[in-house]
């Protein structure tokens, strides 16, 4: 296989920021993803690629649901605070405030683009990443203008 044309194309493949997060067994995740994509319009489905070694992925198991927060076009900064594992503190993670789902009651940013609060539904556990498709059961458009895009930041993720 020639590795370097599909590590270039496997970077071409669009991808927007969100900032997952889910809680389970007193333990909270919250991670920014990139490989999310929308699988079907009934039932709703989204799928996305979750680092299968993570302890997101691990919560993720535990909890079968998740809030998926879209991040604004300027918010960058955000997303960076979530590459690595912060512990909430009282209303807020990583410094960012946030609030409770309405349904799973889970962590979610109203000053981002907005939310998904997803049931999961199937879990492929192949490779690196896991594949997690789930159900989206509510939304909610947020204050910010979104997405942020991979190709915005100047950072890559994939290959």
């Amino acid at each position: 296989m020639n590795e370097s044309a599909k590590k270039k194309l496997l970077q071409m493949i669009p991808h927007a920021l969100y900032v997952l997060t889910a809680e389970a067994n007193g333990k909270t995740a919250s991670s920014t993803v990139s490989w999310v994509t929308q699988a079907s319009f009934k039932p709703p489905l989204i799928a996305l690629g979750v680092r299968a070694d993570s302890q997101t992925f691990e919560i993720l198991k535990q909890s079968k649901n998740f809030i998926l927060n879209y991040l604004g076009e300027n918010q960058k900064e955000i997303a960076q605070k979530f590459f690595k594992h912060t512990d909430p503190a009282e209303s807020s993670i990583a410094g960012e405030a946030f609030v409770r789902s309405p349904l799973h009651k889970l962590p979610m940013f109203p000053h981002m683009a907005g939310y998904l609060e997803c049931t999961i539904t199937d879990i492929v556990e192949q490779g690196d990443h896991a594949v997690v498709v789930a159900e989206v059961i509510e939304a909610e458009l947020g204050s910010a203008n979104g997405p942020l895009k991979l190709e915005s930041t100047g950072w890559s993720y994939g290959g």
